[in-house]
């Protein structure tokens, strides 16, 4: 208890205890100035000047207001300190210890804070499983669309080959009393024909499906590449009487070391392509050259062309132009074709244009630096 000129009337033993002060120090009729400038001095008020710290504390204690906070004492302790203003002047402070209640409720705000970042989290990683569900939804939506375009695709691919070898079957058994051997070149030829093409398809799938899983192994040896291409031609000729093939491959190196049945398909794809893309435009042009340590082969047709929108996504599977309205196709070989030369460390390119016709170009490495032999070795795709 204070009176007007903060003179300690009383005091009891718990006051001295929780400020951690001395009985003989500051008995009953000091002054409480000098308790506030023993506490400055060793520090309870912080940093900074001592005095300034006694002023500030002096001029609030002389108000005689009543007031009420919290200030943990040197001790560790927390002390509500109360100060009741008292009939004729003075104030009585109280001094309570409530660290065991401070400390609970500094927990239950921690927990708090941990339990809403917790739920924070769990909120966000929800969230992201939620995107991502719906990611892989729309994913396996996309590929249910996929598979229905090419169970429908290759049902019509199958199925246009096949419709003309019954046809030719047809007309042999109708005219087998009378058959020439003109009508048996023409049947034989349309008929040889379309299990090229039905062969093709069936060897682009399977190659497609072991590229997909990982399962394409290529056989690397040095080979020719001009042998391959007019292998190829020779092929698409003897199945292709309306176009003709003008070769320009003696600038291309003698020797390339890459996977001749990988090569094969290559060329096989791009020649067929140029041909069926240039239904009217009967002059396929194919010619090859060098250069730092590459050789290179461009096919080219003057047919439809693809539009400029569609050139980007041409090497993407399924995908089909919009000029190839009409014309059969899986739009499985381009991508694979892509897979094949990029395998061999080369690239593909594409040029066209709308109603002028297409130029593919190929890329590939005269050595190949995925062989860990020389000359020769077996490499797997991907």
């Amino acid at each position: 208890m204070l009176d007007n000129d903060l003179t300690m009337l009383v005091t009891n033993r718990k006051f001295y205890e929780l400020l951690d002060l001395s009985e003989e120090m500051f008995p009953v009729g000091s002054n409480l100035e000098g308790v506030f400038r023993y506490n400055a001095r060793r520090g309870e008020y912080g940093t900074g000047d001592p005095e300034e710290k006694v002023r500030e504390r002096l001029s609030h204690v002389r108000r005689f207001e009543e007031h009420c906070f919290d200030r943990e004492v040197g001790t560790g302790l927390v002390i509500e300190m109360r100060s009741a203003p008292k009939p004729g002047g003075g104030s009585v402070l109280t001094y309570l210890d409530v660290t065991v209640n401070r400390r609970a409720e500094q927990a239950l705000l921690r927990h708090k804070e941990i339990l809403e970042e917790l739920v924070l989290r769990r909120t966000e990683e929800i969230e992201r499983q939620a995107e991502e569900l719906r990611r892989l939804l729309d994913q396996e939506r996309h590929i249910n669309e996929l598979q229905r375009q090419f169970v429908t695709m290759t049902s019509h691919e199958f199925r246009t080959p096949l419709a003309i070898i019954d046809g030719a079957a047809q007309r042999l058994q109708r005219r087998r009393y009378a058959i020439t051997s003109e009508l048996v070149e023409e049947k034989a030829g349309l008929i040889r024909g379309a299990v090229s093409r039905m062969v093709d398809l069936m060897e682009s799938f399977l190659s497609a499906g072991r590229i997909e899983h990982g399962n394409m192994t290529y056989e690397f040896r040095p080979c020719s590449l001009r042998e391959i291409v007019e292998r190829c031609v020779a092929r698409q000729q003897s199945i292709t009487a309306t176009h003709r093939f003008h070769l320009e491959l003696n600038n291309l190196p003698p020797v390339v070391v890459a996977d001749t049945v990988a090569m094969e398909q290559v060329f096989t794809n791009l020649i067929s392509n140029a041909v069926k893309y240039a239904p009217v435009s009967p002059d396929i042009y194919i010619t090859g050259y060098s250069e730092v340590g590459s050789a290179c082969l461009t096919v080219t047709d003057t047919g439809v062309g693809i539009d400029a929108d569609d050139l980007p996504k041409m090497f993407q599977r399924y995908f089909r132009a919009r000029s190839s309205t009409g014309i059969a196709g899986t739009g499985i070989g381009l991508n694979l074709v892509k897979q094949i030369v990029e395998a061999h460390r080369g690239n593909i390119s594409l040029e066209s244009r709308k109603a002028k016709g297409s130029t593919f170009t190929v890329t590939l490495p005269i050595t190949n630096p995925m062989l860990t032999v020389a000359g020769c070795g077996e490499a797997k795709a991907g």
